[in-house]
């Protein structure tokens, strides 16, 4: 990744890829119990959100996150943050094993993978031109990625939780997004206007993401000393460079891939017109272990060993991209996070045809077990499934 932009979408991506469903402490209620005596609109709401957030000075919360693809228990964010720039979070396993955790404590940002057993560390000087492992403030990344943009909210009603009245909106997409296919839901708390959950569903109305926010606290006075970061036993730290942040996969031969990768690479035998190969790049859980925590989004995916291949075919300035990878463990079925996509038949597998970057492009995904493969184009649905069904 090349700039600030995309560093400060890597913590929003993992909140993305799950369901959020945040409930105080208690279960929220069914959409058919929603009163209607509201008095401001969803417009005002937001509004009012808006202005909340900005008025934090900390936050700590805890996060269930579950998805419908997963059959097994939530996972678990504990997270603390204090303006401006300082951030805890540790996200904890279905069996409330640590994950992951990631500190910013002021001079320095750390990512520890219990999975790899190595420490990221990067510092936050000038001399980074601003460069991050991730944004700080996960509340405001979130808010601000897809609450707050991207979506004309729409008040539904009220709900009780816990005795105590919640907002319910719903998230219309915008003449900028139209490639949303969803409508996803949240719940606003009407007294401190925090966000308190968020849904999204499926092509049939089935919550596909969801997550849970409990013991939120504002505004408490969280001692520095949280923030501190001791180094795990037995891990291995790795000091990032200005460089490393930077770095992009080599672009290398097909040949040449084909010496990185461990799995047989599958080639299309068909292409449109014009079309010809132009280079690869190889990325592996084993020997980047940075480079592939960082291209993939990490939540659900964190400590997932990964050999991934990307072939590009150009023509002129349109391409082809395609991407194969494989896995030591099986990754949690997921959706693009622009559409739910649908679905087609590739070669009797099932897979599916998502809108990306705002719709100006479409991805073609299907999986063979532990295997698979996806094409990014901006080729119609036709052309997509003539080069998906040549490959051998």
């Amino acid at each position: 990744m090349k700039n600030k932009s995309k560093r400060h979408l890597l913590l929003i991506l993992f909140l993305a890829s799950l369901s959020i469903f945040i409930s105080g402490c208690g279960e929220k209620s069914d959409v058919e119990g929603v009163t209607s005596d509201i008095r401001p609109d969803g417009e005002e709401i937001v509004s009012n959100m808006q202005m909340k957030m900005d008025s934090l000075e900390d936050y700590s919360f805890t996060m269930y996150v579950n998805s419908s693809s997963r059959e097994q228990n939530p996972e678990i964010y504990e997270v603390v943050w204090k303006k401006p720039d300082l951030m805890k979070m540790i996200l904890l396993g279905p069996d409330n094993d640590t994950k992951i955790i990631m500190v910013s404590d002021g001079d320095f940002q750390w990512i520890y993978s219990s999975e790899s057993e190595i420490v990221f560390k990067a510092e936050t000087s000038d001399d980074f031109d601003g460069l991050k492992l991730f944004e700080p403030d996960v509340y405001a990344g979130f808010l601000n990625g897809f609450v707050l943009s991207g979506g004309s909210p729409f008040l539904l009603g009220t709900e009780k939780i816990d005795g105590e009245s919640v907002y319910l909106l719903e998230l219309t997409p915008s003449e900028n997004n139209e490639s949303l296919q969803w409508k996803p839901k949240i719940w606003v708390d009407s007294e401190n206007w925090m966000l308190l959950g968020y849904e999204l569903y499926d092509s049939k109305g089935n919550v596909y993401l969801e997550m849970e926010i409990r013991d939120l606290r504002l505004n408490t006075g969280i001692p520095y000393s949280d923030f501190e970061f001791k180094i795990p036993d037995g891990a291995q730290v790795k000091v990032l460079e200005l460089e490393d942040l930077k770095n992009e996969p080599e672009k290398i031969t097909l040949e040449e891939a084909k010496q990185l990768t461990d799995f047989e690479i599958l080639i299309p035998e068909y292409l449109p017109e014009g079309y010809e190969f132009n280079y690869s790049t190889v990325s592996s859980g084993v020997d980047t272990p940075y480079s592939t925590f960082l291209h993939n989004s990490f939540g659900i995916f964190a400590g997932y060993p990964q050999e991934k291949i990307t072939m590009v075919y150009t023509k002129g300035d349109d391409e082809i991209r395609i991407v194969e990878s494989i896995s030591e463990k099986s990754l949690p079925a997921t959706q693009d996070l622009e559409s739910e996509g649908e679905p087609v038949l590739v070669n009797n597998k099932s897979g599916t045809i998502s809108s990306v970057f705002g719709g100006n492009m479409k991805a073609l995904t299907w999986q063979d077990g532990e295997f698979e493969i996806t094409i990014i184009s901006s080729l119609d649905k036709g052309e997509l499934l003539n080069i998906s069904e040549s490959f051998s």
